[in-house]
């Protein structure tokens, strides 16, 4: 069903586009379009496809995050804007078009998004809700709790918690199980009772660890299996829907069996030739923008302009990160430390004005571009720590160093889902995220993280 949600998407997306053409030709011309929109289709066609790859980098086929809110439409915005300027190029390669189609790809652009934007509110407002799976959770445990709550605080997910298998009377969690049966959320001890109660029938059962020794409930999921109900594990499901691995399945075997390193070489290969293309990229911005930040810097606070500090790489190896200061120099080697190592707090007083601004848009990492051409960090991975921190997280979660099993990163999947990270207990859920980033990267999330850090970027939404 999630990929028929973007088969959806995809066609009431280009509808709009071609409805769009065909009526910024009215408009340009003032009458009803005939060859000019023909020989308009061919080039315009490319320029859409182009429009559906640009919007998907953007987010917006992520069927789980289809939300009417201002985010989401400024992804649309922006999607436009890019589009505008490929287009622009792409007919200035070409002018050997009989129709003129500046003023057309403009109108385009402005009516085509616009009914997008338009198709977009319908769907995540009207649609959405008749394509919905019909979710059951087989047992209850803190994670099961989490993930209701989620699915019911975000209905754009496509999920419906339609029941729970337990057995409430000898479960501890009393004021959970209350709220979900002021919510209609059915209890039951066997499957079959909670689907004759289902509108629309189940469609997923998501099974505990605990459960799974439960040999009547197995072959109830047997049966099941005939009745094209899907079974998963609730760490595989928790995981597609957070983004994130569960804590409960940390164990040496987990880890061996499920982080395939070996299969990610040929991948890994690949990315330091992008990563040194980045890099060059990132050394030339570097290299302009260098004397005015420089001179701001210096300006508002006494100190370096440049601040290094050693960090954990690939591997465990120790190795200095290099970045504009963006805190005030408060000790000898300029940094804001005082009183031995500490994290930075959610608006720090040591942080400068100029600073904030660096932390805001992102530039103070910019020279890290450095470490990247040493081969010491990649564009993207978990973002490196201090050592002391590292010694100090890894106390508490042994597993920590896996996060060492690549090259940190410039910007990171943890990062973008949430870019402060200040406590011991907020390090070991930025470990999740890395994790998960670390057993699934690939080239399309790669780009996600690539287009999500540019519009956290164009936002100031960093920190």
């Amino acid at each position: 069903m999630y990929r028929l949600k973007q088969v959806v998407l995809l066609f009431g997306d280009l509808v709009g586009l071609y409805t769009g053409l065909y009526m910024a030709i009215f408009l340009r011309y003032r009458t009803t379009p005939g060859h000019n929109f023909t020989e308009l289709v061919s080039p315009m066609t490319l320029l859409f496809l182009l429009a559906a790859i640009i919007m998907f980098i953007a987010g917006l086929y992520d069927a789980t995050k289809a939300k009417n809110s201002w985010v989401f439409y400024q992804k649309i915005i922006v999607s436009a804007l890019v589009w505008i300027v490929f287009g622009i190029i792409y007919f200035y390669i070409n002018p050997n078009q009989s129709v003129a189609p500046k003023t057309i790809l403009a109108l385009t652009s402005l009516v085509g998004f616009g009914l997008i934007a338009a198709w977009r509110f319908f769907y995540n407002g009207f649609i959405i809700v008749n394509l919905k799976y019909n979710i059951v959770f087989a047992g209850i445990t803190n994670e099961v709790i989490e993930l209701v709550k989620h699915i019911q605080k975000e209905p754009q997910l496509g999920y419906s918690v339609a029941g729970i298998i337990s057995e409430p009377e000898i479960n501890a969690n009393q004021e959970f199980i209350s709220e979900l049966k002021e919510k209609n959320i059915i209890f039951g001890k066997t499957i079959a009772e909670i689907n004759q109660q289902t509108k629309g029938g189940l469609h997923i059962i998501v099974l505990s660890p605990q459960m799974s020794t439960n040999h009547k409930l197995l072959q109830e999921l047997y049966q099941s299996l005939f009745q094209q109900i899907s079974i998963v594990s609730l760490s595989a499901f928790y995981e597609s829907v957070m983004h994130r691995i569960p804590p409960f399945t940390f164990s040496e075997g987990w880890f061996v069996s499920h982080l395939q390193e070996q299969q990610k070489k040929i991948y890994d290969r690949f990315r330091i030739l992008t990563d040194y293309l980045l890099a060059i990229v990132v050394g030339i911005f570097f290299a302009a923008t260098l004397p005015l930040l420089a001179l701001a810097i210096k300006l508002n606070s006494k100190g370096p302009v440049f601040f290094s500090q050693n960090r954990v790489g690939r591997g465990g190896t120790i190795f200095k990160v290099y970045k504009y200061r963006t805190m005030k120099a408060l000790s000898s080697d300029g940094s804001a430390e005082t009183n031995g190592p500490q994290f930075a707090s959610n608006k720090d007083p040591r942080i400068t004005a100029v600073g904030k601004f660096l932390r805001l848009t992102r530039l103070d990492e910019i020279p890290q571009f450095f470490n990247i051409l040493k081969g010491q960090m990649s564009f993207i991975g978990p973002r490196p720590e201090r050592p002391e921190f590292v010694t100090q997280i890894t106390k508490e979660m042994p597993f920590y160093t896996l996060r060492h099993l690549i090259k940190p990163g410039l910007t990171g999947w943890a990062q973008i889902n949430n870019s402060y990270y200040g406590t011991i207990e907020e390090n070991l859920r930025k470990l999740e995220y890395d994790l998960y980033y670390i057993k699934n990267r690939n080239f399309t999330l790669d780009i996600s993280i690539l287009m999500r850090t540019i519009n956290t970027i164009l936002r100031m939404a960093g920190r």
